[in-house]
């Protein structure tokens, strides 16, 4: 059990720095495209377990797996190379360093893809893929391979719309009252009484009869045709929950930080990977969405002094912009440092 347990933290803590190394990869990339030359590029922090050197940037592969970092030339100090980070033109470095945020969106789109095409039914039949235990449909009678071809009187047609209406049937039931169904059963048809199940919901009663319905998943197409919608959707929200929790205070006490964040991975982890998929996805767009934010020390705080170095055509002195991020950076891990005290003193407390 402690073992297992073990195994799950581990595999959490990987996962997280897997994102935060996509994070980084995506710097990399946008540095080697734009020509700007890459210091050091590492996955993870601490000692190194493993170096080597390629043309001018030493890769290292380091002992705590819980992040990683691109170090460009010319990124904190005064280089005299022309093509160091210092010397590129606003739009070159602006790109370097929004490419961060915007590789843990790809990541995620990538992700939200996968899960479409693996999870997610794009189409629904009114044939009975699954009948649930202990459920009043397995009680009635309903069997896989069953096809509903009439619900509460009204003919229900082999296509996807006639699903939905079949779910709205159930929905619209009132309490105590059976939903008889006819079914096409190896071409004889059998006629059912059901009683559906009520649960109780915040947004009110729900009626369930406990089956699946067959269909058929995203193909590739149309996974990379819903994506954008999912993550726009998601997006919508979290910036939605933001906006509630600086306003308004709501959601502050469930803010977490890295050590919650293990925690429910390590969690989400038992229940399969479909949960670990959307787990990382959930995860990922919070990642990026959080880096975009104009607070200094993160990729948003240094997109803003970049957009002001565009509009005031100079830069900001940069003895000033590091005091600035220097500050953001102390506040930034202070704030970590509370939410991982919290986060451990709810997990001892439980």
């Amino acid at each position: 059990m402690i073992f297992g347990n073990i195994l799950y933290i581990l595999l959490a803590v990987a996962l997280l720095g897997v994102l935060v190394t996509v994070h980084e990869f995506g710097h990399y990339v946008a540095g080697r495209l734009t020509g700007i030359p890459v210091v050091e590029f590492a996955i993870g922090f601490g000692p190194k377990l493993l170096k080597w050197r390629r043309k001018e940037t030493d890769y290292s592969l380091r002992a705590f797996p819980l992040g990683g970092f691109c170090k460009f030339l010319g990124e904190d100090e005064d280089s005299p190379d022309p093509r160091a980070m210092n010397r590129q033109k606003v739009w070159k470095r602006f790109l370097t360093v929004l490419s961060g945020p915007l590789m843990n969106v790809v990541f995620a789109f990538v992700v939200v893809v996968v899960l479409l095409m693996g999870y997610y039914t794009a189409e629904s039949y009114p044939r009975i893929a699954e009948v649930y235990e202990n459920t009043p449909a397995a009680a009635a009678g309903l069997q896989p391979g069953d096809v509903i071809v009439e619900m509460n009187g009204e003919a229900i047609a082999f296509d996807d719309a006639s699903v939905y209406r079949a779910r709205e049937i159930i929905a619209a039931t009132e309490p105590e009252e059976p939903v008889s169904v006819v079914v096409d059963r190896s071409g004889e048809r059998t006629a059912l009484s059901i009683m559906p199940e009520i649960e109780v919901t915040e947004q009110g009663n729900v009626y369930r009869i406990g089956i699946a319905f067959d269909g058929r998943n995203f193909n590739l197409g149309e996974a990379l045709a819903e994506a954008p919608n999912a993550v726009f959707n998601t997006v919508s929200q979290m910036l939605a929950g933001l906006r509630n929790m600086v306003f308004k205070g709501e959601g502050l006490g469930d803010v977490g930080g890295p050590v919650a964040i293990i925690h429910l991975v390590s969690e989400v982890a038992r229940e399969g990977l479909y949960m670990v998929l959307s787990i990382l996805f959930i995860i990922s767009l919070n990642l990026g969405i959080f880096n975009l934010l104009p607070i200094p020390a993160l990729d948003g705080g240094r997109l803003m002094f970049l957009l002001l170095e565009g509009i005031r055509r100079k830069p900001v002195p940069p003895e000033k912009e590091g005091l600035v991020h220097g500050i953001g950076f102390m506040l930034l891990i202070g704030f970590i440092v509370f939410v991982t005290y919290r986060d451990i003193l709810r997990l001892v407390t439980g």
